[in-house]
């Protein structure tokens, strides 16, 4: 009898077999189609590279020999680099190349591309990394502390200071360190050019830069996503169970506020790729945006294209890991967007 009324029970009830796997199938699925969309990005972005660079008038055989070359010596140099093709072959040669990682030669040094393009990526990496890090050591404990008392004085000071610093330029707050910090307490150097000789210390000021400038978008992110958590019904219940209000932060509101964060820090990374063309030039930090102001300033196009085409791919795989990540912290989104 016993035995019966377990199967009946059973049949009732049944255990939620495949629960898991099947929220994980559906958070792969999205994140498939979100994959697709990002490679059919990519590819979208490099032709509007390729052709924004095709109807430049500049002549890249002129650039790279100079204006005292032949005629015949600028027809040898097109026929040389396939410049004589029809767009259409160029672009299918380019961007097969791309795809295996050779992103062809400059016209200018006549050196690999590549050699030069993957180390400054690195050290724009870790330089973005830095910022990101500084914004969120920052900003999130700003955002809990002001969230606490919206409204406050001290909300209403750290929202002044958080929207004045994001008025301000770039290279406006990195001369502000600059002079405070290399010229006037002279801790650090002005030129971050060292870092390429392992000279790290450079990384400071254009990591503080870059962080102080994203502190204040985490701080406001950060704050409405802590004071719509706190507002939860399940948040109320822990206080009146008496939870410490440490708790509450780090295991009900936090979490909660996950998704906000992770958007912001996504946003923040973005903003940052944006940014760092400037602070690099600034403060000479070698990194993609002194390799793509030199391309500018040299008329170099395959250099220009590989760092257009690389920023682009980097937009674009930020955006997929953040969403991803938001799937996995609110399963609301993956139910929304399966059905």
């Amino acid at each position: 009898m016993q035995a019966s009324s377990n199967a009946e029970l059973a049949q009732v009830h049944p255990p939620p077999v495949g629960r898991w796997p099947g929220r994980a199938g559906a958070w792969l699925e999205i994140v498939a189609r979100k994959l697709a969309i990002a490679l059919i990005t990519i590819w979208t972005a490099s032709v509007v590279v390729f052709l924004a660079v095709e109807v430049l008038p500049q002549d890249p055989a002129r650039v790279a020999l100079g204006l005292e070359s032949t005629p015949a010596q600028r027809e040898a140099f097109r026929e040389a680099y396939g410049l004589n093709d029809s767009p259409l072959e160029r672009y299918g040669r380019w961007a097969g190349a791309i795809v295996t990682g050779d992103f062809g030669t400059s016209i200018i040094s006549g050196r690999p591309i590549s050699n030069e393009l993957w180390p400054r990526l690195g050290y724009t990496a870790v330089l973005a990394g830095s910022a990101v890090a500084i914004s969120v050591i920052v900003g999130i404990p700003l955002a809990i502390r002001a969230a606490k008392r919206p409204g406050g004085p001290f909300d209403a000071a750290a929202n002044l200071a958080s929207v004045t610093v994001s008025a301000v330029p770039e290279f406006v707050v990195g001369l502000v360190l600059v002079y405070v910090f290399a010229s006037g307490l002279g801790w650090l150097p002005v030129l971050s050019s060292g870092v390429a000789r392992g000279d790290w210390i450079g990384l400071v000021l254009p990591a503080m830069t870059l962080g102080l400038m994203a502190v204040s978008y985490v701080f406001r992110f950060a704050r409405v996503g802590v004071i719509e958590a706190t507002a939860a019904p399940f948040v109320r219940a822990a206080m009146l169970r008496g939870l410490s209000p440490r708790r509450i932060t780090w295991r009900h509101v936090l979490p909660v506020a996950g998704a906000a964060v992770v958007n912001v820090i996504a946003l923040n990374a973005i903003y940052l790729i944006g940014g760092v063309i400037v602070v690099e030039n600034l403060f000479a930090y070698p990194g993609l945006g002194t390799l793509l102001l030199t391309g500018v300033n040299s008329h170099d196009l395959p250099v220009i294209e590989a760092v257009a085409v690389v920023t682009a791919a980097l937009l674009v795989t930020i955006n997929l890991v953040a969403d991803s990540v938001v799937l996995l912290l609110d399963p609301r989104l993956r139910g929304r967007a399966t059905r």
